[in-house]
């Protein structure tokens, strides 16, 4: 929005008046509200360095919210020009705005999802068992890995999935997401959507056996033995009566939101 003078310039055209001094004052009108045009107005720079520049100016004249919610906007502009993706157009003013919806709708679905997680979570109890490492035997094939198509080690990660359904109603299907990390808790390999079918009634178990096979390239952790967290929980129910808990719906939203074009 472009703000102007306390004193707005006039230009009347008179039948005396010359008209180089009717030009003179066409231009001082140009300059007086060009002049009077906030900073925080002026379109950002495309150039990063010049951008970074007429940033470190701006800043001074903003709140301190307002300063860190530039900050994450240009974060957010730079993985974006870093992905190839072209830098947008907007003012200092449109882009603390575009980010305190962004933060907005993030926080939302953040919840949405946190929710839906913990009502799926309440209504089954998941517990990992049975972990452990088989080799396969001299002669046997070498499974070829899904991921890369290029033959695994012959080692596969075997565990037990054992799920009670603890609601009062009949679960038809259960998704989970199970994370192995190592001992300090760091991330290995995760199984993002292990769908295991039911019915399921009200206190009654199931029990699956699942394998993973495993690729020197990504999990040395887990080859060489050492111990792992294994963690599952319910980001998917369907009951019986078509009623459906989706936390990873939510979380495609919230994927969503962190890979959308800023424009």
């Amino acid at each position: 929005m472009t703000q102007y003078c306390a004193t707005d310039v006039a230009i009347r055209l008179s039948a005396g008046r010359p008209a180089s001094v009717v030009v003179a004052g066409a231009l001082a009108a140009i300059v007086a509200v060009t002049a009077c045009t906030r900073g925080e107005d002026k379109p950002l720079p495309t150039d990063p360095k010049v951008r970074s520049e007429f940033i470190d100016t701006q800043s001074a004249t903003l709140s301190e919210e307002n300063r860190k919610l530039l900050n994450r906007f240009l974060a957010r502009v730079k993985a974006q020009e870093a992905a190839g993706g072209a830098s947008p157009a907007v003012s200092v003013a449109k882009a603390v705005a575009l980010q305190r919806a962004y933060d907005g709708d993030v926080l939302q679905a953040q919840r949405n999802y946190q929710k839906q997680l913990t009502a799926a979570n309440a209504d089954v109890r998941v517990d990992m068992r049975e972990q452990a490492l088989v080799k396969e035997g001299p002669g046997k094939p070498v499974a070829a890995n899904s991921a890369t198509g290029k033959p695994d080690t012959g080692i596969t990660f075997r565990y037990v999935v054992d799920v009670t359904n603890t609601s009062k109603r009949v679960i038809d299907r259960v998704v989970l997401r199970i994370d192995f990390r190592d001992a300090a808790g760091k991330y290995v390999v995760s199984v993002p959507a292990l769908e295991l079918k039911g019915p399921l009634a009200p206190g009654e178990a199931g029990r699956t056996t699942q394998t993973m096979a495993l690729n020197p390239r990504y999990h040395a952790y887990l080859i060489a033995g050492y111990p792992a967290q294994v963690t599952a929980v319910a980001t998917r129910i369907v009951y019986a009566d078509g009623e459906t808990i989706d936390a990873a719906a939510e979380l495609k939203k919230l994927e969503s939101l962190s890979r959308s074009k800023i424009e």
